[in-house]
């Protein structure tokens, strides 16, 4: 006799039944999130927690000391993206660079103190690893994913030490 109904697939079965929710992430944690940063964030909060890094703190993925170290580079990428052009040179017209009033960022010597404290931090980072530089750089851009996490870990602890922030905390 045949079955009723549609044949069964030539594939082998899986042994016992699957726990989805062991294979797709809880979406009651995300909602709790978002409500809870929203909540945070309208009464006067810190922007920051907002941001991947901030969320990683909230679940205790991260140290404070490690968020403080991603904030920091986050600032100083964003600085460098905005005062270093691609080719190298200061951004902007030549028409705002002249005159008395020079801004900070259009200040050579600053721009100059800047590069040396940015590849400082940038060589500090290095020492964990190109994969570490990388995966902090995607942390800092909210873009990373869980796998890339012990990478920017690793990447966080040598920024940690490169900013002296274990010491400030000490004292």
């Amino acid at each position: 006799m045949s079955r009723a109904g549609r044949k069964r697939k030539d594939l082998p079965r899986k042994a016992g039944r699957i726990d989805w929710r062991q294979t797709r992430e809880e979406p009651a944690i995300a909602t709790r999130w978002h409500r809870g940063r929203d909540n945070f964030l309208a009464f006067g909060g810190d922007q920051y927690l907002a941001s991947q890094a901030g969320k990683l703190y909230v679940f205790r993925e991260l140290t404070a000391l490690e968020v403080e170290a991603a904030k920091r580079w986050s600032e100083m990428l964003a600085a460098y993206r905005r005062v270093i052009g691609s080719a190298g040179e200061i951004r902007g017209s030549s028409m705002g660079q002249a005159g008395a009033s020079l801004s900070r960022e259009r200040d050579p010597q600053w721009v100059a103190e800047f590069r040396q404290h940015f590849e400082d931090a940038r060589q500090a980072v290095l020492l964990a690893g190109k994969p570490a530089l990388l995966a902090l750089d995607r942390l800092c851009r909210d873009e990373a994913s869980t796998s890339v996490l012990p990478e920017a870990k690793r990447a966080l602890a040598q920024l940690v030490v490169h900013f002296r922030l274990d010491t400030t905390t000490n004292r």
